[in-house]
This record gives C-alpha cells, sequence and structure tokens, in this order.
C-alpha cells in the first residue's frame, strides 16, 4: 500500500469512527430498554458500553487525523479493530447474537435489520487486515534499513583497517 492510500485509509476509518460515535452517543441517549440491559460480555450496561466505546472511538479517530506516523496510526488502528472482532467473537461464543453498534439509529436506517453491524464487522475486519499488512511492511523497510546501516559500517570498518 502507498503512502497516499495508507492517508486514505487513516482518513477514512477516522470519519466512520466519529459517525458510530456519534450514533452511539445519541443512542446512549434515549430510553430504549436494551440500554437498560447488562451486556453479558463485559458485564457492563449497554448504555455505559456505548458511552465508553464511542469516546475511545472519539480518541482514536482524533489520533488517524492529527498522527503523520504511520506506524502509530497503524497500530492504533490495528488495536481497536482487534478489540472491536475480540468483542464479536465473543458475543458469537456466548450465543449472543445482538450488537447494538449503532444504537437505536440502526433500527432507522432503511436497511434490512442487522445489515448495519454487519457493514461494521466488515470494516473493522479491514482494518485489522490493512493494519497488519502496513505494520509487516514498515517494519520489514525499517529492518531492512538497520540491516543497510549495519552492512555500510561493516563495510567501513573493513576498509579503515585495509588502509
Amino acid at each position: 500500500m502507498n503512502p497516499k492510500d495508507e492517508d486514505w485509509l487513516y482518513k477514512s476509518a477516522a470519519v466512520l469512527l466519529l459517525l458510530t460515535a456519534a450514533a452511539k452517543l445519541y443512542s446512549s441517549c434515549g430510553s430504549v430498554r436494551i440500554l437498560q440491559v447488562q451486556d453479558q460480555l463485559l458485564h457492563l450496561g449497554y448504555r455505559r458500553v456505548m458511552i465508553l466505546a464511542a469516546l475511545v472511538e472519539i480518541v482514536v479517530a482524533v489520533f488517524l487525523l492529527k498522527s503523520r506516523i504511520n506506524l502509530r496510526r497503524s497500530l492504533a488502528l490495528l488495536w481497536l479493530s482487534a478489540n472491536f472482532l475480540a468483542y464479536h467473537l465473543g458475543n458469537y461464543l456466548l450465543g449472543i447474537h445482538y450488537c447494538p453498534c449503532l444504537g437505536s439509529l440502526a433500527d432507522r436506517l432503511p436497511l434490512p435489520r442487522g445489515l448495519p453491524n454487519v457493514f461494521l464487522l466488515v470494516f473493522a475486519g479491514f482494518w485489522f487486515l490493512a493494519s497488519l499488512e502496513s505494520l509487516w511492511r514498515l517494519l520489514g523497510a525499517e529492518q531492512w534499513a538497520r540491516l543497510a546501516l549495519a552492512i555500510r559500517g561493516a563495510f567501513r570498518k573493513s576498509a579503515a583497517a585495509a588502509h
């Protein structure tokens, strides 16, 4: 992935995170019954989970927009997407098939029930894989640069010893 594509990845992820955070915060202010229920995986009320998730999404989104260091942005997006995927895997293993990822706002969208959550899960999977690829490339490039410096240093030392 070239740097322009990476920048687009981080900016688009940040925009989607800000939108989902806004949806969570909007929904957490409502009086829907699910907000009174405790999340079986995290053992917190869904209202609290939605507010905490929204705050984390906002912090990561701002970081993705402000930081210019792709290694750090990749790590942040990898961490967040891994948490999203782990949460969904935990729910799946517990047999929970409802995720209020967008809160009650998802019910108002003109889409089949559950489809917005599927889209968000696909995005989380894409972010996870794209971040892994970016880290692989960035860390690999760093390792190659270290190796090149070590080889140059060795040649300089051997050339200086030969003179």
